[in-house]
């Protein structure tokens, strides 16, 4: 234990010596306000942030020294999709995306303070390491926000955003609401050079894409006393769009650069979602409570893509229905006791109607229209009734030692209809367990286990078409979900008032791994192509650099891993489809209180993303991305930034090897990629209303 204490008291020395508590200057004159850093639980009050002149609390958390903010996952039910946050010791109804909208909506002088939650599996955020508990003031008066962003896109044009949010009492209600509009345009340039097996040009293309993305949406939520509790409601209203046109100029030479033909492809896609969450959470006595939560959510999306060459046109039409109702209610005990137990269930339905028109017309000229093309599943309709009952429980085994168990039973349904009639039941058991151990109040270790069940994406069970890419998928009625089991060592270390780094290695199994196959009817689809591992190591860190630089820090986020699963069609091991073996983001913030402005430099990684389609391996990279940004409230109320986007543009690439009859025959030609996402310039003009 004094090998671990030295260590780490060693790397905090750039940044000066540890403390248990900082004293923070309050706001003229007012007394100083403590900041812990340490202990299980790290608390940062307002005052810690006032050097980052947020505006709201997703600013403040945002600055939060070594916490990333997870929005969760967008899947089916309430337990598995929970992200890290929490308001008020709750957990918001709202799915993936949601949380962002309700912490832009609390303002941050109504934020007393953020408290970390080390170590915390219980069912409001499960599977989270590190939990932030958003700790809104008693006697917090109506406030918000408004924003307005201009910025600038390669091509010239103006793409604005805006957000306008209030939160305030109407009578015995804490309402509040939030409206947001926004229209972003990409500008993106790609050559492409296609070869035959001998390496011989036999096609060059060059394309342009311009695209564009309206956004629109109104969130609201509205909170009061009832039947002994607190009501909680909950509304997102969403219409998003995306539409690109891609001109493509098509020769067999690159030299010459002389169009022989000219491609065209329009594509857009639409989605209007609703969603509506209740949540009731009542005391019951002796530090036990119970929380009811109720969701619905229902959408309309559809996709549309249209592809001209010369007198070829091919053109699909896709529309999705799906639709989500949750019901969970669960038993718990907080507060300082020995065993805090935790008890609950959850009952999920899901379903969702996919229908897709496709067709070619060879020769526009002879009248003969499009001819339909059959893909499996074009025409379906899938529904999962799920239910789940749980437990879990944290013991205290010493002064500085816990134990946390959990024991979840799924049992689940799922039916697919349409072109496939298909039913089949699963049951699943899903165990977990950590011992939490903190040698000291700055540095928390936990070693885990945990088994969960990956989510299905039920538009895999329906037909769809990458008209670009010449791609067409069958859908797959028989999909089962992959079992995962992941062991994990993580090492929490925070110092000074801002200083923290997280390590955590881990090690997860994958049995019944989603890959492409090769359907009885001839279409590829996804399906179960065996066990798969990977293993590997994140980091995270907020370093003060105050002893080199005052006021600056560096705040750092990366994972690298190792991924193997043995080929079904090859017999040789392969990386795990769309897995990147390693991912880093950077940020060099400097603050300078007396003239209230800061500025900064944030980076991300290239990553590369390997994609194993039964006769086509796909390897795709991005490219390096730097951005900068100053910001200043220097003009009193009102906060101004300037931001730098993908300066010097991202430029990525992507190879594309044919086999025939799949990968494991013969090469018959490549197709590479070359492309150049454009840069972009904003201004920023934010204000507490």
């Amino acid at each position: 234990m004094k090998t671990i204490r030295w260590m780490l008291t060693s790397l905090a020395v750039t940044a000066g010596p540890a403390e248990a508590q900082v004293a923070l200057p309050g706001p003229e004159g007012q007394r100083s306000v403590p900041v812990v850093p340490t202990g299980p639980d790290p608390v940062y009050p307002a005052a810690f942030y006032d050097a980052f002149q947020p505006q709201t609390a997703l600013d403040m958390l945002e600055r939060t020294p070594g916490f990333l903010l997870s929005e969760g996952s967008a899947v089916r039910g309430f337990g598995g999709a929970a992200g890290n946050v929490l308001i008020d010791g709750q957990r918001p109804t709202v799915k993936a995306g949601g949380i962002t909208e309700v912490l832009r909506r609390i303002g941050a002088r109504q934020v007393d303070r953020i408290v970390l939650l080390r170590g915390s599996e219980a069912a409001e955020a499960q599977g989270q390491t590190l939990v932030a508990n958003v700790i809104r003031k008693a006697d917090a008066t109506g406030s918000g926000n408004a924003m307005l962003e201009l910025a600038r896109t390669e091509d010239g044009r103006i793409s604005p955003t805006a957000r306008i949010s209030h939160s305030r009492r109407i009578g015995a209600w804490q309402a509040s609401l939030e409206l947001s509009g926004a229209s972003e345009r990409f500008v993106t340039d790609a050559d492409y050079r296609t070869r035959g097996a001998d390496g011989t040009l036999e096609e060059f293309r060059r394309e342009a894409i311009r695209a564009k993305a309206p956004e629109y949406g109104l969130t609201a939520s509205a909170s009061r006393p009832f039947a002994g509790g607190t009501l909680t409601l909950n509304l997102r209203l969403n219409h998003d769009e995306y539409s690109s046109h891609r001109k493509i100029a098509v020769s067999d030479s690159d030299e010459a650069r002389a169009s022989a033909a000219e491609r065209l492809i329009d594509y857009s896609e639409t989605s209007s979602s609703a969603e509506f969450g209740t949540d009731w959470t009542r005391p019951l006595g002796n530090d036990w409570s119970t929380k009811l939560v109720g969701l619905a959510r229902i959408e309309r999306a559809s996709e549309d893509e249209d592809y001209r060459q010369g007198l070829f046109r091919s053109l699909s039409e896709q529309s999705l229905k799906p639709l989500e109702l949750v019901a969970r209610t669960t038993v718990s005990r907080e507060g300082n006791h020995a065993l805090r137990p935790e008890f609950g269930m959850e009952l999920a339905y899901n379903r969702l109607g996919s229908r897709l028109a496709y067709g070619e017309d060879a020769d526009q000229s002879d009248g003969s229209g499009l001819v339909p093309v059959d893909l499996t599943n074009a025409n379906t309709r899938v529904a999962e009734l799920r239910g789940e009952a749980f437990a879990n429980a944290n013991l205290r085994l010493a002064g500085n030692l816990e134990a946390e168990t959990g024991l979840a039973v799924e049992f689940s349904r799922i039916r697919v209809t349409g072109e496939s009639n298909q039913s089949q039941s699963l049951s699943y058991l899903k165990p977990s367990g950590a011992l939490v151990w903190s040698p000291g109040k700055s540095t928390q270790v936990r070693l885990g286990w945990r088994r969960t069940i990956d989510q299905l994406d039920f538009s895999d069970f329906a037909a769809s078409v990458d008209q670009a890419d010449g791609r067409p998928l069958g859908g797959n009625a028989g999909l089962r979900p992959a079992r995962i089991s992941r062991a994990l060592l993580r090492l929490d270390h925070r110092w000074g008032s801002g200083g923290a780094i997280a390590v955590e290695a881990f090690h997860q199994r994958h049995q019944g791994m989603l890959g492409y196959i090769l359907l009885p009817s001839g279409d590829q689809a996804l399906g179960t192509v065996g066990n798969a591992v990977q293993w590997g190591v994140t980091a995270q860190g907020s370093l003060p650099l105050s002893a080199i630089l005052p006021g600056a820090r560096l705040t750092l986020d990366g994972t690298w891993r190792k991924t193997s699963l043995r080929d079904p069609i090859t017999g040789r091991d392969r990386r795990i489809d769309d897995l990147a073996p390693r991912a880093l983001t950077g940020e060099f913030r400097h603050d300078l209180p007396r003239l209230r402005t800061s500025w900064g430099v944030n980076y991300t990684i290239s990553e590369r993303y390997d994609v194993y389609y039964v006769d086509e391996y796909l390897a795709a990279r991005s490219g390096d991305e730097w951005g900068a940004y100053v910001e200043t409230t220097a003009l009193a109320g009102v906060k101004i930034t300037l931001k730098a986007s993908a300066i010097g543009g991202i430029d990525s690439a992507r190879l594309r090897r044919f086999h025939r009859p799949s990968r494991a025959g013969p090469l018959t030609g490549t197709d590479a990629r070359t492309m150049r996402d454009g840069s972009s310039l904003a201004l920023v003009l934010s204000r507490a209303i």
